[in-house]
């Protein structure tokens, strides 16, 4: 089943989606006055080579000329670092001509829409 978490910031639209898969996790995040795939993490716990430790290890692909993997390699550790599952997190946010004020809102309410998934699953787990 398919979850939503849907906020304004600053009259932008964001929208965190999120899925189990098997027993991974799948999120989305888009809003903007554009949605688009800009950039995708995969986010996956492994065996530390050096100590007796679990770490995340993060693979990242980017289309050219978006900055979205940013907001979406944070989020795959994040979310792959408080659930210990494999995660996928796919962004596109656009928004023309943003400033820089606008772009730490989005960034700081898209990483308090991802606290909010996190406490979900870890409520229900």
């Amino acid at each position: 089943m398919r979850l939503k978490i849907e906020r304004t910031v600053d009259s932008i639209p964001l929208v965190v989606s999120h899925e189990r898969i098997g027993t991974d996790l799948q999120v989305t995040i888009y809003g903007g006055d554009e949605h688009h795939i800009g950039g995708v993490s995969l986010a996956y716990p492994t065996q530390s080579h050096y100590r007796d430790a679990t770490t995340v290890s993060v693979n990242t692909i980017t289309a050219p000329g978006h900055k979205d993997y940013v907001v979406a390699n944070s989020a795959a550790e994040t979310i792959c670092k408080a659930l210990s599952v494999p995660t996928l997190v796919s962004v596109g946010i656009h928004v023309e001509n943003a400033t820089k004020e606008q772009i730490t809102s989005i960034v700081n309410e898209v990483d308090s829409m991802i606290n909010e998934m996190i406490a979900f699953y870890q409520k229900n787990e």
